[in-house]
């Protein structure tokens, strides 16, 4: 007979954070030269926390953990933490920037929190910042055990294979996607020392639409099926677009669409909607170029005999070191802002890729800090986006909204960033929102 029958509480799991606890307390008693990194890897967006990835995280560290004589936690939340003795902050620092890298393309490891501090990492010292390092050793603690408690009774969540394709597609019909539909300016810096908006990228918020859609179905465990998913996704972006019912239509649409999607009828209709009221720019992702490049090229010039414009999405210094962008003849490409871009080596490397196809065509994207956006003005790039900038349209937009006074700067960049829902609603001057009024420069 189970023994919760006669009302015993089920035996605890221990778990990693257990293990932290106790190394935690056993080090409070003798703190001399002990150090404590927190690697916040479960604050990494879902589609970025793949195992491979974490493991190798992992590996990094543990030769740190036998240098100086430290121990590694992998936490069940995905965080990791070293305790370590007499470690100099530079070989932290160095494996540290090495982890930037791996995890690049999440906003985790460039943006800061409001408060200023990294999010992606927290050095501790223990003799002075013990108390704060065991709050934390804690506060993980509880969080573990809370998660255990809630997954013995949630359902399971179920990777995407065939079999549940078929129910998602079915709840594609019901689900409010316009909800889950996103959008951020990018900013055109002008001679006239201003910053006007070239076009509003629109695009879904996996997260959001995981939650709407599918909560019970990780719907990016198998990117064939995910592509597929997205194709009949994008047909529905579309036609919300058509019907969002916005104030002032933007000077351009930027939508991420698969090569297959502009064939189709919807996106036809999509077309002669905004004709004559607004641009069109199609960005296209890499990964899906390589997977059909004759696809692509055919995408590519039905779009330019239409008058529309294109972006090759997703570029890095790495991804450029292999491949040659003027190859593709995108009107675009987008180039993600990361902090060892203002590396003079790095810098230069960047010039010998873009330079033959001219910086004036590049946008440089996820600019969280001012210092993103001197470095792409001193290289000629006149073409930025990110939440520096998103910020700034906000304060901008409070100076001159009458409703201003209701609003608080975070409120007014949260409501740039939807197209409908409650943030929208709560907006008491949507011309304002769909306004996006120009920025001046300051050089």
């Amino acid at each position: 007979m189970n023994a919760t029958a006669f009302g015993d509480k089920p035996k605890e799991i221990v778990t990693s954070e257990n293990l932290l606890y106790d190394a935690a307390e056993r080090v409070g008693r003798i703190r001399e030269g002990r150090q404590a990194l927190h690697l916040h890897l479960s604050l990494l967006l879902p589609a970025n926390r793949e195992e491979a990835k974490i493991r190798i995280a992992f590996r990094m560290f543990e030769t740190m953990a036998d240098m100086f004589r430290g121990q590694l936690f992998l936490l069940t939340n995905n965080d990791i933490v070293l305790i370590c003795k007499d470690a100099r902050l530079a070989d932290l620092d160095a494996i540290v920037y090495k982890l930037r890298a791996l995890f690049s393309k999440d906003p985790l490891t460039y943006a800061e929190s409001e408060d200023g501090e990294d999010r992606f990492v927290t050095f501790y010292d223990l003799e002075s910042e013990y108390d704060q390092f065991f709050a934390t050793c804690v506060k993980l603690l509880n969080d573990a055990k809370m998660r255990i408690a809630q997954s013995r009774n949630a359902p399971q969540i179920q990777p995407l294979d065939a079999r549940n394709l078929t129910k998602v597609l079915e709840r594609i019909g019901a689900t409010d996607i316009a909800s889950v539909v996103r959008r951020q300016p990018c900013l055109r810096f002008t001679e006239r020392q201003t910053a006007e908006v070239a076009f509003q990228e629109f695009y879904m918020s996996i997260m959001d639409l995981q939650k709407a859609l599918a909560p019970d179905v990780n719907i990016l465990a198998n990117r064939w099926l995910f592509q597929h998913l997205s194709q009949v996704l994008d047909l529905r972006v579309l036609s919300v677009l058509q019907d969002a019912g916005f104030r002032k239509l933007p000077a351009a649409f930027s939508l991420n669409l698969n090569m297959a999607s502009v064939q189709t009828q919807v996106f036809r209709q999509f077309e002669a909607a905004i004709r004559g009221k607004a641009g069109l720019v199609v960005e296209f992702q890499l990964i899906d170029i390589f997977n059909n490049l004759d696809q692509f090229f055919q995408a590519r010039d039905f779009l330019r005999a239409r008058g529309h414009k294109t972006v090759l999405d997703g570029m890095s210094p790495i991804t450029l070191q292999f491949m040659d962008a003027e190859r593709y003849d995108c009107d675009f490409v987008k180039l993600n802002w990361s902090g060892d871009m203002a590396d003079d080596v790095v810098t230069t490397e960047l010039h010998h890729a873009l330079g033959p196809y001219g910086f004036d065509k590049v946008i440089l994207a996820r600019c969280d800090t001012e210092s993103a956006i001197t470095w792409g003005l001193n290289q000629g790039i006149v073409h930025f986006q990110g939440r520096f900038l998103d910020s700034m349209v906000a304060a901008v937009t409070l100076a001159q909204c009458d409703k201003a006074s209701a609003c608080t700067m975070a409120q007014c960049n949260q409501r740039h960033g939807v197209i409908s829902g409650r943030l929208r609603v709560e907006c008491g001057n949507n011309d304002m929102l769909d306004l996006f009024p120009p920025l001046r420069v300051l050089r």
